[in-house]
């Protein structure tokens, strides 16, 4: 899917705007589904700078603000977008502005610390921000796609219709949701989803719900840990490597139910 709407819209728009844009989602879309809150809300902004270049674009006779070069002001240049000839699509001029305005406000304006007693709103935040970016791209798509009209809508409806999320977490036990992944697979998604530094051996089986410490730890942390995905320390602690993340990351998209 991404893959079309890249090959798509690089017709129309410049294709480090296109890569930008896509990228970000992507970004956006893999801390999300690892509930990784925090992160999915903080990097909204990558993914609103590269939508304002691209409605530059689209508004301004194919000007943008150069990728090298912020956007000093990004309130006022999304201002300064609603302005443009009343001929420029109103997606472009006034509805993709003031739904990316939404997305800036709650990166800027919230608080990433909360005090002890307040509800924490970082889920609510990412699911505002992933929910706006899938519709701000499902936009450009619709009025971009290159391809018969049926598997353009086709390509518009999975790209906004409701993702079941990987991981459940109930009172502090996370629960994967997929069935069919493999025991390694399950355990690298767990890792790659701590919010802490580590993990502990017994912590994992929990998540796991599997009983047999000594099998995972023999059969799979080790060998884990041979393939430098994994640290596992004498005192049972694992701590996820650089290549697990990129295994994770390269493969979440196909763990989705």
């Amino acid at each position: 899917m991404i893959e079309q709407f890249k090959k798509d819209l690089k017709i129309i728009f410049p294709k480090e705007l296109v890569d930008a844009l896509l990228d970000s989602y992507i970004e956006i879309k893999t801390n999300f589904i690892i509930d990784k809150w925090e992160p999915s809300e903080l990097n909204g902004g990558k993914f609103v700078e590269a939508t304002i270049r691209i409605i530059q674009f689209a508004c301004f006779g194919g000007l943008y603000t150069p990728i090298s070069t912020s956007i000093r002001n990004i309130f006022s240049e999304l201002q300064r977008i609603e302005r443009a000839p009343t001929t420029v699509h109103d997606s472009y001029r006034l509805h993709i502005p003031r739904c990316i305005g939404a997305i800036y406000n709650i990166r800027n304006r919230r608080g990433v610390g909360h005090l002890s007693g307040d509800i924490n709103p970082n889920k609510a935040d990412a699911l505002l921000i992933i929910t706006i970016s899938e519709w701000v791209l499902a936009e450009l798509y619709r009025l971009n796609y290159k391809i018969p009209f049926t598997e353009a809508q086709t390509l518009v409806n999975n790209l906004v219709s409701r993702k079941l999320e990987l991981i459940f977490e109930l009172n502090g036990i996370k629960r994967i949701l997929n069935p069919h992944l493999t025991l390694k697979d399950q355990i690298l998604l767990l890792l790659y989803a701590e919010t802490s530094q580590f993990l502990k051996i017994d912590s994992l089986c929990i998540n796991l719900k599997y009983k047999n410490k000594t099998y995972i730890k023999r059969n799979l942390l080790t060998k884990l840990d041979k393939l430098q995905y994994i640290e596992l320390t004498d005192d049972d602690k694992i701590y996820l490597l650089p290549p697990g993340s990129k295994y994770v990351e390269d493969n979440y998209n196909y763990w989705k139910l």
